[in-house]
């Protein structure tokens, strides 16, 4: 089956170029680059930023998954599903954490995981909530352009504490790196975790963690 993708449909040969952020940073010293280069570098840190997030979302779901596995009968799964669909994974994680305490299950390997998860989790909403800029890694004075090169970086400024901190592709990629492990490490203690767990009563989920054989 071949498969062919039509959004690739220009058979225009001419340059395209745009105006950036760059081209606003330096234009006081009227020097104007008209190029599509910074847009690029911003693309691909977004999509490494957009990975992250989400492998995040598929957390979530994980999640869900362990949380209406450990549900009580006394409550109704559609309720139940409505509640989680308007928690934010902060509260999901704690709720869960309360699920495997009451079901003795937190303890060793899960607590690891969650761990992990919370880590990713913080990592997550830096990277989403931040706000992503370009900026000269050091003042030039005018004079000395001519024999200098304007040298910049790409930052994250956290909207909470101001915090700043410049975005490496490498960190970035341990930052992907991270979540995935954090997912991963999660399924694998599923299979752990549904030969221990008491028998689901009224889950209707199962996408992930399946429902053990008697």
């Amino acid at each position: 089956m071949a498969i062919r993708s039509v959004s690739f449909d220009d058979d225009g040969d001419e340059d395209l170029c745009v105006f950036c952020g760059t081209d606003l940073l330096i234009s006081h010293y009227d020097i104007t680059d008209l190029d599509w280069g910074e847009v690029a570098e911003r693309t691909l840190i977004d999509q490494r930023r957009g990975l992250v997030i989400t492998q995040v979302t598929a957390l979530e779901d994980l999640v869900d998954e362990f949380i209406l596995y450990l549900e009580a009968a006394e409550d109704n799964g559609l309720v139940r599903q409505k509640g989680l669909s308007r928690m934010t994974i902060g509260p999901r994680l704690g709720l869960l954490e309360k699920r495997l305490k009451r079901a003795e299950l937190l303890e060793g390997e899960v607590v690891d995981c969650l761990a992990a998860v919370r880590a990713t989790v913080d990592r997550r909403n830096r990277l989403a909530h931040g706000t992503v800029e370009c900026r000269p890694t050091r003042v030039v004075p005018v004079a000395d352009l001519t024999h200098t090169d304007l040298e910049v970086e790409w930052v994250l400024i956290d909207r909470r504490s101001g915090e700043t901190e410049r975005i490496s592709m490498a960190r970035l990629r341990e930052d992907v790196l991270d979540a995935i492990g954090a997912f991963t490490g999660l399924l694998a203690y599923a299979e752990r975790f549904v030969e221990r767990a008491p028998t689901p009563l009224h889950f209707a989920g199962g996408y992930y963690l399946g429902i053990p054989t008697p």
